[in-house]
C-alpha cells in the first residue's frame, strides 16, 4: 500500500515536471528543440521566456532572439524558430524590431533565416527562396 502510494506521487511529480519544463516545447505553434534549449541554457538564456515575449510582439525580445549567437546544429533549429516567428508576427513587425542593427548583425540574421527556410519544419516554405518568402526582410537585410 505504502509502496503504491509513493509510486503514484513520484509519477505525478514526473508528469508535472514534464508539463512545466520547456523540453521540446511548442510555443504558439513554434517548436523549440531539446538541443536548442540545452545550448541556450548553457549561455544562461531562458529561450522559452524570450520566445514567449517575442510571440507577444515585444520589440526588445524579438531583437534579442533574432541576434542570439547559436552555433552548429542548434543554429539550424534557431533559424527555424526565427522563420516561424516571422511568419507569426509578420515582416513589418520583425523589421521594426531589428531596425537599429549593424551590418554584421544583419548577416547573422540573414544566415539564420536562410537555414531556417531550408531546414525548418515548414515544408511550404522550403521550396521557395528567401526573397520569395520574406521580400521586405530580404531587402532590409541586403
Amino acid at each position: 500500500m505504502k509502496k503504491t502510494f509513493v509510486k503514484k506521487i513520484l509519477l505525478y511529480v514526473i508528469l508535472l515536471m514534464c508539463f512545466t519544463s520547456c523540453g521540446n516545447k511548442v510555443i504558439n505553434g513554434i517548436e523549440v528543440s531539446e538541443l536548442l534549449l540545452i545550448v541556450s541554457e548553457e549561455q544562461n538564456i531562458d529561450y522559452c521566456r524570450l520566445l514567449n515575449e517575442a510571440v507577444k510582439g515585444d520589440d526588445a525580445s524579438i531583437k534579442q532572439l533574432a541576434l542570439l549567437e547559436i552555433y552548429d546544429g542548434a543554429g539550424y533549429d534557431h533559424g527555424a524558430v526565427v522563420v516561424d516567428l516571422i511568419a507569426l508576427i509578420g515582416e513589418d513587425k520583425f523589421i521594426h524590431s531589428i531596425k537599429t542593427i549593424s551590418i554584421e548583425q544583419k548577416k547573422w540574421i540573414k544566415g539564420y533565416i536562410e537555414v531556417g527556410l531550408e531546414y525548418g519544419n515548414n515544408t511550404n516554405l522550403q521550396a521557395q527562396t528567401f526573397k520569395e518568402v520574406f521580400p521586405k526582410i530580404y531587402d532590409f537585410l541586403n
